[in-house]
């Protein structure tokens, strides 16, 4: 057995490096939600008020609010893999409404320069990486590294039927 066969041998863990991916999305999102739910009423109209490019204009601050909760326990829920589906979709849809309200912010794409737009790129990649990171966890599952209702394990490539 060579080197290269070996170490793919031994590292080929996909429930380990989903792990590392809940725990690491999960305790930004989270950190992001608590610093939104510390913001209070001001912080949730601004977050809120993104909704008025779908046309929701009612009740910012609660839809504000809403998305805090969603990242604090949304970012638990993924950490922890209890939940998961449920808070990963919720979290998707966060993501799309910050994409959106990002890429509205910083106006039309500039494409006269490579600098523009790497400047109208970085104003979005960050909920795109959250977007494409909370996608590949919905579709994947929590793995077998998840607290589970009724116990651990299950889920995944590794064992019995996810129970999300």
């Amino acid at each position: 057995m060579n080197l290269l066969n070996y170490i793919e041998q031994k590292l080929n863990r996909p429930d380990l490096g989903l792990l590392v991916l809940r725990v690491v999305f999960g305790l930004v999102i989270f950190i992001f939600g608590i610093q939104k739910l510390m913001g209070g009423g001001a912080m949730f109209e601004q977050i809120g008020g993104a909704l008025a490019m779908f046309g929701i204009t009612w009740q910012p601050k609660l839809w504000g609010l809403l998305s805090a909760l969603t990242e604090t326990f949304g970012g638990l829920a993924i950490i922890l893999g209890v939940f998961f589906r449920p808070a990963a979709l919720l979290l998707i849809g966060n993501m799309v409404v910050a994409t959106v309200a990002n890429a509205k912010m910083t106006g039309a794409v500039d494409t006269s320069s490579v600098m523009a737009f790497a400047v109208w790129l970085g104003k979005v990649a960050i909920p795109v990486y959250y977007l494409g990171a909370f996608l590949a966890l919905f579709f994947t599952g929590p793995g077998k590294y998840a607290v589970r209702k009724g116990g651990g394990g299950g889920g995944g490539r590794s064992g019995g039927k996810s129970r999300e």
